[in-house]
């Protein structure tokens, strides 16, 4: 037998099932698709190359079913090696020798069975004439090798600027932000002032992605950002300030402020030392005047005033020697520059201007004194245009026009009061009190808001508060299962009686029937005796007869009963069993029930524990700012920075500086950057937003941008972080044939555990339970599957969306999940059964995006249709939807208060809503 006819009668089997797929196809195939096709020579003007020529055809038209996943007829065409190995037929290629070549013969349609079949679910075409060429040619060549099918190296494209797409969106932990990625760009945008924008570079790259950023996950801490794209997870970090500089006056501090537009500040010892800072550094100049009551520097840095008990005194720093005095009527408190007037603050509330002509040596009071009260100005800044705050020791604060030297706004404070600022738009007031209380006021000076104590008791407050909810809820599912468990157990107690009551009746009907049995066989014994002794009797024949129909019924009727007394006795076991297990289960239900009330009994005791912790302490602030026209940062004496809602009073960050302990207060310049005053003399600049940078690469080799070798085989498309931030969680896979999923310790950039076989398609959306201890995926093979962490091992799957997985998430109390699917609907599941408890539907596009709100069962969702909605996942009710979306929505996120929902889609547009009423709050256009 040839070898032709050995390959062909291999493939019998094979040529079975392509025949049966095409009588059974709905596809018409042709006689002239099956005729063999004839090499066309094509003109290229070199040799044939594998990379550039035979690796294309294979993996448009081989690849999908003979690969390293899938090996039809065992046959792997994806490098040289396995090419020449083949499969159930031999090799595919015989070097040299193209004729004999079953890979050749079977794709030029000259043996069966033909490559690629058709029709086919890949949607491969038949090869051309010029294909076939080119791989006879290759084979004739001797088949030299390439680099090979699994080769990964990517010849990059710069991304089109107008191709910002948003498919990964996520808020911070502390909801003040929140990470946006378009296109290959990532950025960090605040939610109360969206025009507040960060964008994160790789340092070799122009943006931070060579291709789409397809997941963001944030770190618990708000510190530290992972972002996934091709084959690669990067690392961020900003950390919460940076120091740019230090200086040292060494003497106690008298008076310090800063210019106009906070370019320059100025700070003054008490003998006289003065320090002048810009954005470029500062320097130290000994200007001989002790006793500093007040200090002012102009924008250019070019002035310099500073107020004594007798005098004010004028210098250039550039030439300090020449100095002017005025000569002020009372005491100086306060003092700033505003373009080329001098204005001072009095101890008797007096404000007066004061200018100097070029031409004139000296400067000369300007327009006659204005006031508002006679209590000394103990604070004047700058706030707007020709116009600036006062604060007076009597606490009458105030706004003054300069131009037309009238208070614009006034109202009264606590007498108390030492420090005063505005937001931006000086709609919005704060000011602290020499017990460090911070009082937040409206445009009205109605005071709306009183913040007493640290950020972080509140926060420990408000997370034991909702550790409470989720242990509440938890206790409750638990004693439900304990009542549930008892009404069981009731109801096998009540089976076993019943199974032993059906016992005796069985015996007695058994025993009923046995005698007539014995009699019925004795007697039949005894005809059948006397037939014996008179065979031909036929009298005795008829009584044998009719003894053994009377036997036999006899019998029947006594297996019957024995049969039911079995059945009986079988029935009370089984029940009994049943019995027992439910005892077991119900003590186990019990006693898991007693943990959770425990548990809550133990989460409340800590909760009163913060609360009387938070009752007893105190802010001790020093000083404030607004960040922007909701935030407020306060600087406490110890060094501590708060950052809070000014509005809702909700605490937003909190981090010590350590250099700024002791604290007198600080000077706000421009860029974010403060210079914070200290008691003993010392002065420290400092960064509160300092840039985001890459700390690490996970996947490519080293850490490396190159991404040839790397330990994900394709696109990350899923992200998270586990609660406790310990470790790093990504999805993806090889599409149409695994799901890859990995644990990382992203501080090593160390690959702990890789999940085989978690999915059998691309793994597109991942979640930590809030315990941390299971991981929910959602796949392109319509699964979802919850793991183990710890171990990796499988925990539970669920088997329902007729189209890909596109996101998951975790009610708080980790009892129940929901999945929101491309078959435009959203799934509800038990997770401790693995039931399905609801589907709800009535989507127009794909769902997209999933979130359970806070710890309710509240539920939000975004889909393709471009609407936002809410539901109860409990009733599964639309109680609110969210519209003005014009395009494709991809990727959204909601605070836990449902107060604000942000969604991203095809054209880079981010929105913000408001979730409590649905108005469209914000469109933020890409740029």
């Amino acid at each position: 037998m040839n070898l032709t006819m050995q390959i062909s009668n291999r493939h019998i089997p094979l040529l079975a099932l392509f025949f049966l797929m095409v009588i059974t196809s709905p596809l018409r195939v042709t006689f002239a698709d099956e005729q063999p096709i004839a090499p066309v020579p094509v003109e290229l003007g070199r040799e044939v190359d594998f990379d550039q020529d035979v690796a294309p055809i294979l993996k448009n038209n081989c690849l999908a079913c003979h690969n390293s996943k899938i090996k039809e007829g065992s046959l792997n065409l994806e490098s040289h090696v396995a090419m020449l190995q083949g499969g159930d037929s031999g090799p595919s290629i015989v070097p040299g020798k193209s004729d004999e070549s079953y890979l050749f013969q079977v794709a030029s349609r000259q043996e069966e069975s033909f490559m690629p079949p058709l029709p086919n679910k890949m949607n491969a075409k038949k090869l051309t004439g010029e294909e076939v060429w080119k791989l006879k040619r290759w084979i004739d060549l001797g088949a030299p090798e390439g680099k090979g099918l699994t080769n990964n190296t990517v010849v990059w494209s710069t991304m089109p600027q107008n191709l910002q797409p948003v498919y990964a969106l996520t808020l911070f932990p502390n909801e003040s932000r929140f990470a946006v990625g378009r296109g290959n760009r990532v950025q960090v945008i605040s939610v109360t002032s969206p025009q507040d924008v960060s964008e994160l570079i790789d340092p070799e790259l122009p943006a931070a992605h060579r291709d789409y950023v397809n997941a963001i996950a944030v770190h618990p801490n708000g510190r530290l950002l992972a972002t996934a794209g091709y084959r690669t997870v990067k690392i961020w970090q900003q950390d919460a300030f940076q120091i740019l500089e230090n200086a040292h006056l060494n003497e106690p501090v008298t008076a310090f402020s800063h210019s106009i537009a906070g370019t320059k500040s100025a700070v003054i010892g008490q003998t006289g030392r003065l320090f002048l800072g810009n954005n470029e550094g500062h320097q130290i100049l000994e200007t001989s005047i002790p006793g500093a009551k007040a200090v002012a520097v102009n924008e250019e840095g070019n002035l310099v005033a500073i107020a004594t008990e007798a005098d004010v005194k004028i210098m250039n720093p550039a030439s300090p020697e020449s100095t002017a005095t005025l000569t002020v009527p009372s005491p100086v408190t306060q003092l700033a520059f505003h373009q080329q007037t001098l204005v001072t603050a009095h101890a008797d509330g007096q404000l007066r201007t004061w200018a100097k002509a070029e031409s004139e040596p000296t400067w000369q009071e300007s327009g006659a004194a204005f006031k508002k009260s006679d209590a000394a100005i103990i604070q004047f800044n700058p706030v707007a245009e020709n116009q600036f705050s006062a604060l007076s020791a009597d606490g009458n604060a105030a706004i003054w026009d300069l131009t037309n030297r009238t208070a614009v706004r006034g109202w009264m404070v606590p007498a108390e009061t030492t420090k005063l600022c505005f937001t931006e738009d000086l709609k919005t007031a704060a000011t602290v009190d020499k017990n460090g209380v911070v009082r937040i006021w409206d445009a009205n000076g109605k005071q709306i808001q009183e913040i007493l104590r640290p950020a972080s008791t509140e926060k420990a407050v408000k997370d034991q508060e909702r550790a409470l909810a989720i242990a509440k809820a938890q206790a409750a599912y638990n004693l439900n299962l304990v009542k549930l468990g008892e009404t069981d157990l009731k109801q096998r107690e009540e089976a076993v009686q019943k199974a032993e009551k059906a016992i005796e009746p069985a015996k007695e009907e058994l025993k009923k029937v046995t005698p007539p049995r014995d009699e019925a066989i004795a007697a039949l014994e005894e005809i059948e005796k006397k037939l014996a002794e008179k065979p031909d009797d036929a009298e005795l024949k008829k009584q044998q007869e009719a003894a053994q129909k009377k036997r036999d019924e006899a019998v029947a009727k006594f297996d019957e009963n024995t049969e039911l007394l079995k059945r009986a006795e079988t029935t009370l076991q089984l029940e009994k069993s049943a019995l027992e297990r439910s005892k077991t289960q119900n003590e186990a239900k019990s006693k898991q029930s007693e943990l959770s009330a425990e548990l809550v009994k133990k989460i409340e005791g800590e909760l009163k524990a913060s609360q009387e912790t938070r009752d007893k302490s105190t802010l001790s602030a020093v000083d404030l700012a607004f960040e922007d026209n909701q935030q407020l940062r306060v600087l406490t004496s110890t060094g501590t920075i708060e950052i809070w809602n000014a509005i809702t009073k909700q605490p937003i960050d909190e981090f010590q500086v350590p250099e700024w302990q002791n604290s007198l207060g600080w000077i706000p310049l421009s860029g974010d950057r403060y210079c914070q005053i200290r008691t003993d003399g010392r002065i420290v600049k400092a960064s509160l937003s300092p840039q985001w940078t890459l700390q690490r690469r996970l996947g490519p080799a080293n850490g490396e941008l190159a991404i040839t070798e790397s330990e994900f085989v394709d696109r990350v498309t899923a992200l998270a972080f586990s609660p406790d931030g310990a470790i790093l969680a990504t999805g993806g896979g090889d599409p149409s044939r695994d799901g890859e999923l990995k644990i990382w310790n992203w501080k090593e950039g160390a690959l702990v555990r890789t999940i085989s076989n978690a999915h059998s398609d691309s793994i597109l959306t991942l979640k930590f339970s809030e315990d941390g201890q299971k991981l929910a995926t959602g796949s392109a093979d319509k699964f979802v599957k919850v793991f183990a962490v710890e171990s990796g091992e499988p925990f539970a799957s669920f088997e329902g969306h007729t189209e890909h997985v596109l996101s998951v998430d975790w009610m708080a109390d980790g009892l129940t999940i929901a999945s929101a699917s491309a078959d435009k609907s959203v799934k509800i599941w038990d997770v401790q059964d693995g039931s399905q408890k609801r589907t709800i539907t009535g989507f127009g596009k794909q769902v997209t995006g999933l979130e359970f709100i806070g710890v309710t069962d509240n539920l939000a969702t975004c889909c393709g249709d471009k609407i936002v909605r809410l539901y109860q996942a409990g009733n599964g009710r639309n109680y609110r939807n969210l519209s003005g979306a014009q395009n494709y929505l991809n990727a959204f996120d909601v605070t836990e208060d449902e107060s604000l929902v942000i969604a991203g889609g095809h054209q880079g547009v981010v929105r913000i809503w408001d979730g409590k009423n649905g108005q469209l709050l914000q469109t933020l256009e890409p740029k």
